[in-house]
């Protein structure tokens, strides 16, 4: 078995490609996969695309394709929560898409129609494992991650989004990742690292934080790769 490490941009990435060891790289749908390990785990790492649709791709492609153990997502957010500030981390409690609105049918915000699903809870033993891993110099915190296709930097909406989900955080693909994940019955996690305040100020924080928050993402899951046991991900017995 192996842990799968999903992420939407090249730069959220490629700390993963320079520090694991890469022993091949395969074409899927239009997707660069590559098979590394790190320590005693096997990896298989994929730059995802931006957006709900690309991440839920990436996410069926690997679980089809590999014997995947658990998936782990990660890469940059906008901070929901006051007490957030450009850097700090967010481990996922749980991930829900704040765009799916179906009002008509007197439907939650994030509640999928016909369904039971809305809020998709992150696996408890990696989030446990996650939150005990020490980065100097950044804050981690758990808390709700809250999924859409828009990057959010009005004020307003924010706050509206932050009051009517309690969100500690919005990104564009871990949602897409727990839903899939939830309905095959394989364990996730979803980790971001503060970028930007979602507000008018984003585009600026974006551009200026977007690498730091992607590395401080990356370390915190390789230093969760090394507090977890090679028999996490080891193929059942019998």
């Amino acid at each position: 078995m192996c842990l799968a490490i999903i992420s939407a941009m090249e730069v959220e990435m490629e700390l993963y490609l320079e520090r694991c060891t890469v022993h091949r790289s395969v074409e899927r749908a239009g997707l660069t996969v590559h098979e590394a390990t790190w320590g005693a785990h096997d990896l298989v790492l994929v730059q995802a695309g931006v957006g709900k649709v690309n991440a839920a791709l990436c996410t069926q492609l690997l679980l089809g394709a590999y014997d995947v153990a658990a998936v782990l997502c990660t890469g940059s957010a906008g901070a929901l929560a006051p007490s957030l500030d450009i850097g700090d981390i967010v481990v996922a409690t749980d991930c829900v898409q704040h765009d799916l609105v179906v009002e008509f049918m007197d439907l939650p915000r994030g509640q999928i129609p016909f369904t039971e699903h809305r809020f998709f809870e992150t696996d408890p033993a990696l989030r446990r494992r996650a939150l005990d891993v020490s980065l100097p110099g950044h804050t981690l915190t758990e808390g709700r991650v809250l999924t859409g296709d828009r990057f959010v930097e009005d004020e307003a909406h924010r706050d509206r989004l932050r009051d009517a989900l309690q969100g500690h955080c919005v990104e564009m693909e871990g949602a897409a990742v727990g839903q899939v994940c939830t309905l095959n019955a394989v364990p996730f996690l979803v980790v971001r690292a503060i970028s930007d305040r979602a507000d008018g100020t984003s585009d600026i924080d974006f551009s200026a934080f977007l690498r730091e928050a992607a590395q401080s993402s990356a370390r915190i899951v390789l230093h969760l790769l090394d507090a977890l046991p090679a028999s996490f991900a080891a193929p059942a017995a019998g």
